[in-house]
């Protein structure tokens, strides 16, 4: 044998003997090491707990079954964390406890090691598990159909932020009445603690407040329920306008939302919305969970049951509280079920006077206007609604027709007070001009109390209500200026919905009752009557017709109605069938809207309808789609939410028409080559989850619409289209004449939250060149809103992506794209200088924001910034940048690993941001300090010794003077939030402070300051049990 044989064999049997010895003496050697890698791993499988534990909050709260994978994963993942917190407890006691406790004892120390080795991959694994778990679908399924065999299908995706945006409580609706401060006057604060006072009674679960209408009834619920919610007298607080005509839909719908019962989009029908929010009801009872439901604006009984809400045969809700108005107090208690109910009375004097120079300012000490006061107090007879209605009169009135007016107004002992209402209305109505009062006409014919706009604008055009504007953009800039008009003579009501208007049940009367005479434009068909009350008579002269979601099983054959003009049916129910013949007798039709409706084939109900300028037919069943061809002189025509598969060449045909909107027909697969580029006046072309089989250009023949088609709508300004394959997508597209557009391309998420007018989305894969495509680079330089996904190519800056600049573009999107490193770059010519939202998600190589220097107004408009899982970056913003955001009122980072501070300093002075409101941070193991000098000490990386505390908030370097939420979570390397250092005045307007799980906290700050937080309304304060208690350190 060789020297080097044996020498190879000699040291094979070396390695054999002795690597195992070393891996042995390593476990008692390398303990602490161990230890270390535990608690790494515990933290970040805690952090994953924490997120999929909201996941699934928002699952139980839709009643969706959890799937087995999940549950299984979540037991497991609850005993790993119980056992390595455990093991790490023990791991003192290994430390010291050889020679009396002198020295470690290498036994213990070899077997903690290797349990240690041992769950640190077990942690690490159900980490990775836990990666697959990011949406609703990933975890849970909603239970089928009764009649659905077929296996469980997941529901619809829901987006990160509808998840996180469930709440407790509805949004309330600002009334007629409500004075924009928070004085509440005695004689309803005395009312509102009655109520409260009995909502807390046990043997009360239906509490009610009635009054004639204009009295203020809703007023009183807006500030109950700022008070509930104060209060946290319920766990869910939820409300809903039930208004003369209910929408049972809408009802179901507003009181979901306040539950986070997202999954209720999903459903259909009525019946199946109500088995859903039933179910969800019920659980909360099981739960012990309290739940008050406001039902405001009761006109007569609503059947509980139909909407979704546990009652008895009796109507009496069960299982949770109900808080109801309503004019007339049999409604509450015979037809309600109303254990308490109050009255709610006009102001007394002295309030409504208070109320009245509120509104109208200084201008009632006048001289000359001091006289009229009070009489025109003593006319409003202490209803708010007057009140605020003659409040605008004199605000904007000259003194002598102050005079005028109260002199048209006559107020005798014996007038009724619907007569004064009347009278105070004509008034305003008197002065309206022809135009304002069509329109009004024309809210009261929707039949709801908030029309919606988008509906309203389409009635008009076809009525021809603006027939001197030239398109639909103008068109609704005229209906705009209309309700401006409206809402200046108290006609129509401010409201929080998007376009700011509803509309009171008194002017809706008296619009029905008296203006008809002399505008015979409206009939209310409301839900409680039947058309064979209405006399022949009546139905022939009748000029317009709103069914508001009638509970009829059928329709007539045929109504006689020769000079209608508007015709609109709107129903939850099964779908109604339609004759032939219905519409035989209306030749002068103009409107036409119909929900849920069934149409057969030939003959065609609409072949008489020759006068149809607006044709809605949404959420309807449609048989014969061609027949629509025949109405040629349609410029309105809708198909949202219908069943239709095809839109053949026939609606080609219809050259007149200005807008086509096919949002959400889902079953939309085919338009026929050719049909697009025939309507050459189209001016809005609406596809939002919809037809997206675009075919390529080069097809030939083609077998469906191409893009390319839209280049012959010359008049094609607003566009909303999604391209699943961008390759599709021809280079000459024209898009520069688009002025509002929502163009989606390739996966992009479905429920990203969209807020411009002018929407690009890009999701993109590594081999696309759809960036250097004409129509992109046009598109991006005009974009308010941008969202991209993909890029992972060699695009490693932002700002270079546009060759004509961000000019427009105020809300950015940036998520999983791997080649990002910087969104903008010196030197460059490009600056966000309208940018207001700036939201980076996954974003693993992005290292700064801002690289070197940049134009100090390239963030002047920037409020809120979001970064989250961008593991590379070390800072977010360096302090002259920050310095130049005197915009920014929300900063959130999550999830950034190796972020070390949030400011880096390279200035000096203080920094204050004097607009910033919400401030989160989470997750963020290695930030020590908000702002870091450099002078800081720095902390020690041994376990056995302790450094100095150093506070996260240097009370001498950063102010937030309007700051009202803070969250700090998982922020294991702060030892204190705020030393002595600071002023109180800094953080003087602080509402809410959450603590959650920084191990390593001490103590928040020191006790005075929490004494001197006088605005702090909730503060939670949550760690591990191991940690040192979290407190206010006293002085």
């Amino acid at each position: 044998m060789s020297i080097d044989s044996a020498v190879s064999i000699a040291w094979d049997v070396l390695k054999w003997v002795v690597v195992p010895i070393k891996r042995q003496f390593g476990y008692v050697i390398s303990s602490k090491s161990y230890a270390n890698g535990l608690q790494e791993e515990v933290q970040k499988l805690a952090n994953e707990s924490q997120r999929v534990h909201i996941l699934a909050e928002v699952a139980r709260n839709n009643l969706r079954i959890f799937n087995s994978g999940f549950t299984e994963w979540q037991a497991s993942a609850e005993m790993a964390l119980e056992e390595a917190k455990d093991l790490s407890g023990k791991f003192e006691g290994t430390s010291k406890s050889c020679c009396r406790g002198t020295l470690p004892d290498p036994v213990c120390r070899y077997q903690f090691s290797r349990k240690a080795k041992k769950k640190t991959e077990a942690l690490r694994q159900l980490t990775g598990k836990c990666s697959k778990f990011k949406e609703l679908n990933d975890i849970s399924f909603s239970l089928p159909a009764p009649g659905n065999v077929t296996a469980p299908t997941p529901g619809r995706r829901e987006s990160k932020e509808v998840m996180q945006s469930t709440t407790a409580t509805a949004s309330a609706s600002s009334a007629s009445t409500a004075i924009k401060d928070d004085g509440v006057f005695e004689s309803r604060a005395q009312i509102i603690r009655d109520i409260m006072d009995a909502l807390a009674d046990n043997n009360n679960s239906a509490v009610g407040v009635y009054g004639m209408g204009g009295v203020g009834k809703s007023t009183v619920l807006v500030d109950a329920e700022r008070q509930i919610s104060e209060e946290k007298s319920f766990d869910w607080v939820a409300k809903a306008d039930v208004s003369q005509n209910p929408d049972i839909k809408t009802i179901q719908g507003e009181i979901a939302d306040a539950l986070g019962l997202i999954d209720i989009k999903n459903k259909e029908t009525t019946s199946g919305r109500a088995k859903l929010l039933h179910e969800r009801l019920k659980d909360e009872e099981r739960k012990n969970k309290k739940v008050l439901i406001i039902l405001d604006n009761l006109w007569k009984g609503l059947d509980l049951k139909s909407v979704g809400i546990p009652c008895g045969h009796d109507n009496k809700v069960i299982g949770c509280k109900l808080l109801l108005t309503s004019r007339e107090r049999d409604v509450l208690r015979t037809e309600m079920g109303c254990d308490k109910d109050f009255p709610l009375g006009e102001l007394k004097k002295e309030e409504a006077k208070s109320l009245f120079e509120r509104l109208v300012g200084d201008k009632v000490h006048d001289d000359g206007f001091k006289s009229f006061v009070d009489e025109a107090l003593h006319k409003c007879a202490g209803l708010p609604f007057l009140i605020v209605h003659m409040a605008k009169v004199f605000k904007r009135a000259e003194l002598s027709d102050c005079k005028i007016a109260l002199k048209q107004i006559k107020l005798s002992k014996n007038e009724g007070i619907g007569e004064v209402i009347n009278e105070r209305l004509q008034l305003s109505y008197n002065n309206l001009k022809d135009s304002e009062k069509s329109l009004l006409a024309l809210c009261v014919t929707y039949g709801t109390s908030k029309p919606s706009f988008e509906n309203l604008v389409r009635y008009a055009v076809g009525w021809g209500l603006f027939q001197e504007d030239d398109n639909m953009e103008e068109a609704r800039e005229s209906l705009r200026s209309g309700i401006r008009a409206l809402q200046d003579s108290s006609l129509l009501l401010e409201d929080e919905n998007v376009y700011g208007f509803k509309i009171h049940d008194l002017v809706r009367e008296f619009v029905a009752s008296v203006a008809s005479r002399d505008h015979p434009l409206l009939v209310l068909k409301e839900k409680d009557k039947l058309l064979t009350e209405w006399s022949e008579d009546k139905l022939k002269s009748c000029r317009a017709i709103c069914f508001p979601y009638v509970d009829m099983k059928e329709l007539p054959e045929e109504l006689d109605c020769p000079e209608m003009r508007i015709f609109l049916l709107f129903t939850n129910n099964e779908p109604l069938k339609v004759s032939d013949s219905y519409f035989n007798s209306m030749r002068k039709l103009m409107v036409l809207h119909l929900s849920r409706v069934r149409l057969g084939r030939s003959p065609s109900p609409f072949q008489s309808l020759e006068n149809l300028h607006t044709l809605c037919l949404d959420g309807c069943s449609l048989q014969d789609v061609a027949m629509i061809g025949e109405l040629k002189g349609l410029h309105i025509l809708s198909f949202v939410n219908s069943n239709i598969q095809r839109l053949p060449k026939e609606i080609g045909q219809l050259v007149q028409l200005k807008l086509l909107d096919l949002d959400n027909c889902s079953r939309l697969e085919i338009i026929e080559p050719g049909v697009l580029e025939s309507l050459t006046k189209l001016e809005e072309l609406y596809m939002k989850n919809s037809f997206d089989r675009w075919n390529a250009v080069e097809q030939t023949p083609p077998t469906n619409a191409r893009l390319i088609e839209l280049n012959k709508l010359k008049n094609l300004y607003t566009l909303h289209v999604s391209i699943v394959d961008p390759s599709v997508l021809p280079e000459d597209l024209n898009v520069e004449k688009l002025t509002k557009y929502q163009i989606r391309i390739g996966d992009v998420p479905h429920q990203r939250i969209r807020i411009g007018s002018s929407i690009l989305e890009l999701s993109l894969d590594p081999i696309s060149n759809i960036l250097q495509k004409g129509c992109i680079q046009t598109l991006l330089g005009k974009t308010d809103d941008l969202f991209l996904g993909g890029l992972n190519g060699i695009e490693q800056t932002i700002c270079v992506l546009s060759q004509k600049g961000f000019s427009k573009l105020k809300h950015l999107q940036v998520k999983n794209s791997s080649s990002v490193h910087y969104v903008l770059q010196s030197p460059s010519h490009t600056e966000f200088k309208m940018l207001e939202s700036l939201l980076l998600d996954n974003l693993i190589n992005l290292e700064k924001i801002c690289n070197n220097h940049i134009s100090s107004n390239s963030f002047d408009a920037l409020k809120v910034v979001r970064v989250e899982n961008c593991n590379k970056m070390e800072v977010l913003f360096p302090l002259s940048l920050l310095r130049e955001l005197p915009q920014l009122e929300e900063m959130r980072v999550v999830e950034c690993h190796l972020m070390r501070e949030i400011v880096e300093v390279d200035d000096c002075g203080k920094l204050e941001l004097p607009n910033l409101r919400v401030l989160e941070l989470r997750d963020l193991p290695n930030i020590k300090n908000f702002v870091s000098d450099g002078t800081a000490p720095s902390s020690s990386t041994s376990n056995d010794q302790v450094g100095p505390q150093i506070a996260f908030f240097n009370g001498q370097q950063v102010a937030f003077p309007s700051l009202e939420t803070l969250r700090i979570w998982f922020m294991d390397s702060i030892d204190i939030i705020w030393d002595n250092q600071v002023a109180t005045e800094y953080f003087s307007k602080l509402k809410s402070l959450s603590v959650y799980r920084c191990n390593k906290l001490v103590n928040i700050a020191p006790s005075y300051i929490l004494g001197r937080l006088k605005s702090l309304e909730s503060l939670e304060v949550e760690s591990y049990a191991r940690a040192s208690p979290l407190c206010f350190q006293p002085q």
